[in-house]
């Protein structure tokens, strides 16, 4: 499928409908946005570059006509040898427009994407303002880095590499420009009154502080020798006290507007982190800031684009039908299945693989400097790679367990053309997963089993239920490969007490199994994954009075800055206490003793009714190790191999049945 082959489905017709937006004539009203992460680098070697290019050229394959490209950082104000920190301010990358590969790497780019009849953008951004910012302030409440005030002549640079980078940009082939003035940009610092506290002609006032953004953009439309698309990506609403709301970003829309030289606004809300992110957690329902949309769209008869955790077709087409929208933005939904356009025009939604939301697209990032990657979909950012293929020499593979691990590894290895047969040993598909799946905060994850059970069943897998593996059964079964992805079970902490009658693993309870709670629960975790916060999110609505205890600095270090404000802000909401430092050394029948994790220091919660154990799990390879002996080709993976995230789990199954 080309950007220009769209045919109606029964579930797309508004959003199917062309639109044109500055010099774009675009087919549909579907695109997908800026976004860094993906695979490859405009500006490394040549293979790095491949992999960005092709993993863009998989959207317009699969029929998006416009694509947002990556994001272009603008070069900073620094000194020698100062060290800038903060959401893109580091790296190779910084001034990519001044790089010396960009002009003719672009212009490759927007060749390709030219010959598919589709555009190709760039988005401006000058993120991790440290150390520059228009005022002493701090952007926000959970970065306290202290800043360096612009000059009068550094605003003015600054302006002018904006306009001299958009220049570049033109000129090697981009059809649209956007300029980030949201997220933490320093473009927003200045235009939001928590961050601009200047009293020159850059800040206080309303004008004074739209100054900066209106110099960049009338420059653009000065220097930039041809026309071009141009756009403004604006958050709705900051959700910081002191930061503007809905009716400030709608005077900012009218006032472009007013000015002719703007084609288009994309918004969102929110900012990197805080209360709200823009890359929305699972707890967040599909498109839920769409109606605040409508209502900014109210200010402009421009082009008003929406980006915010849209995962289904018919989510979009609501979005534009009920005219909250001209355009819908999606970036996850692509990454969990880059054919979503096309399976959806096709009339076959139920085959598209489902975004869940876990954003460990970006936390493995951040967090753990680790590679792309995604838990639905293990094969995102391989654009550049074979596809998966058939299998030289078919074998037939027994797989034992029918968790994440379990169902890809079964379903890419009949995709190989394996004969493979999948053995459960409960009455349902998902493990433990499964489990979580029945929180609120993780009502996305069954979308996600639901989604491999059908395509187990169209590959033609024999799949058993209430199957339990047993040594002599493994080895009588005759495959030629086993594989063990048994999951894990409830990791026991060893604290003294812990098997008394009112103490519960978080499976026994999720599942209703436990005795009854009582009133004050208290949740012992020693989990760093989300597990300990979704855990105590669903106690609490079920009307417990909620104490969580971590034995580290801070709650669940391995859930991201992306997600963690959300499921925080639903536990504070809810009234759950959060103990941080508190190493649990001995559960009592009415009460809990406690150790600082640093100092040693003693304590006690008392009143407790109940205790509720997230303490991780230990890995199911005792089937494993009792075949391993006996046969010649046996697996063991994920969490039964060594508990950790979904992603994890699915790039190993992905990976060892590439290797069958």
């Amino acid at each position: 499928m080309t950007a220009t082959s769209i045919h109606p489905a029964s579930h797309l017709q508004r959003a199917l409908e062309p639109i044109t937006v500055g010099t774009m004539q675009l087919p549909h009203r579907l695109f997908v946005p800026t976004h860094g992460g993906g695979a490859g680098s405009l500006t490394a070697d040549d293979q790095r570059f491949d992999d960005l290019v092709n993993y863009w050229m998989a959207r317009v394959d699969d029929g998006f006509a416009w694509i947002g490209g990556p994001t272009g950082h603008v070069k900073h104000v620094h000194i020698p040898g100062f060290e800038p920190t903060g959401v893109g301010a580091l790296g190779k990358e910084a001034g990519i427009f001044r790089h010396p590969k960009f002009h003719e790497r672009m212009g490759v780019f927007a060749d390709r994407v030219h010959a598919k009849g589709a555009y190709l953008g760039i988005q401006l951004v000058q993120q991790g303002g440290m150390p520059s910012a228009p005022s002493s302030t701090f952007s926000g409440h959970l970065d306290h880095r202290g800043v360096h005030v612009l000059s009068h002549a550094e605003i003015e640079w600054i302006i002018s590499e904006y306009i001299e980078s958009a220049r570049i940009a033109a000129e090697a082939g981009v059809d649209s420009i956007e300029i980030h003035a949201n997220h933490d940009d320093m473009v927003e610092w200045f235009l939001s009154p928590l961050t601009n506290k200047r009293t020159d002609e850059f800040g206080g006032t309303y004008d004074n502080r739209l100054r900066f953004l209106r110099r960049i953009v009338s420059g653009i439309r000065e220097r930039v020798g041809r026309p071009i698309t141009l756009g403004l990506r604006l958050a709705m609403d900051q959700y910081m006290d002191g930061g503007y709301q809905i009716d400030e970003c709608m005077r900012f829309m009218q006032s472009f507007e007013a000015d002719g030289t703007i084609d288009f606004f994309n918004l969102d809300v929110g900012g990197n982190w805080g209360p709200v992110s823009y890359i929305q957690h699972g707890m967040y329902p599909e498109g839920h800031w769409a109606q605040m949309c409508g209502e900014a769209k109210q200010a402009t008869t421009l082009p008003v684009l929406y980006v915010g955790r849209v995962v289904h077709a018919e989510t979009a087409e609501r979005i534009i039908a009920d005219g909250q929208a001209d355009m819908v933005g999606l970036v996850r939904a692509l990454i969990a299945d880059p054919r979503w356009l096309t399976l959806n025009l096709a009339g076959e939604p139920e085959r598209v693989r489902p975004c869940i939301a876990l954003n460990d697209c970006i936390h493995r990032y951040t967090l753990e400097g680790l590679g792309f990657g995604c838990g639905t979909n293990p094969r995102a950012g391989r654009e550049s790679k074979p596809p998966i293929g058939t299998a030289s020499q078919p074998v037939k593979l027994l797989v034992v367990g029918g968790g994440p691990a379990g169902m890809e590894l079964a379903a890419t290895a009949a995709e190989r053309g394996h004969e493979v047969e999948l053995w459960e040993a409960k009455p349902e598909f998902g493990g433990r997963f499964a489990i979580a799946a029945q929180l609120r905060a993780n009502a996305p994850y069954q979308d996600w089993i639901d989604w491999s059970v059908r395509r187990m069943s169209d590959l033609g897998i024999r799949a058993y239920l209430g199957r339990r593996a047993e040594v002599r059964s493994v080895l009588d079964s005759e495959a030629d490969v086993i594989a063990f992805a048994t999951g894990a079970r409830g990791r026991h902490p060893g604290i003294p007490g812990e098997f008394l009658p009112h103490v519960a693993g978080a499976d026994s309870v999720i599942l209703g199994s436990a005795r009854p709670l009582g009133s004050r629960v208290l949740v012992i975790a020693e989990d760093d994954g989300p597990a300990p916060l979704s855990v105590s999110d669903h106690l609490a609505s079920l009307g417990h009075e909620v104490t969580l205890a971590f034995r580290t600095p801070g709650p669940s270090p391995l859930v991201g800055k992306y997600s963690i404000g959300a499921m925080l802000a639903s536990l504070d909401s809810r009234g759950v206490q959060i103990l941080q430092n508190a190493r649990a050394v001995e559960i009592h029948p009415d009460r809990v003793d406690f150790a600082h994790s640093y100092s040693g220091r003693r304590f006690s919660i008392d009143g407790i009714d109940s205790v509720v154990l997230v303490t991780g799990g230990i890995g199911n390879d005792a089937l494993y190790r009792a075949v391993l002996p006996h046969h010649p080709h046996v697996h063991l993976l994920g969490d039964a191999f060594a508990p950790r995230r979904m992603t994890f789990a699915t790039k190993q199954a992905f990976e060892l049945a590439m290797l069958l």
